[in-house]
């Protein structure tokens, strides 16, 4: 698994996010794109297509009650 330095405002590919472990989750009630790992839970906005803005980082337990 690579490592991914995950900070606020940073572009990602698509690929790199799921190289570096995060799994997508879709949540209907939300317009970003969430992505999980571990404890956290990622938030982020779609560019385009390939491209992801992380935005947001909070803890599992936190979103998921």
């Amino acid at each position: 698994m690579e490592s991914l330095s995950l900070e606020i405002n940073q572009t990602f590919l698509i690929e790199d996010l799921a190289k570096a472990g995060l799994k997508q989750r879709d949540i209907k009630e939300l317009s970003a794109k969430v992505f999980v790992k571990d404890d956290k839970v990622y938030f982020f906005d779609e560019l385009d297509s390939k491209y992801y803005r992380l935005y947001s980082v909070i803890n599992k337990r936190s979103f998921f009650l």
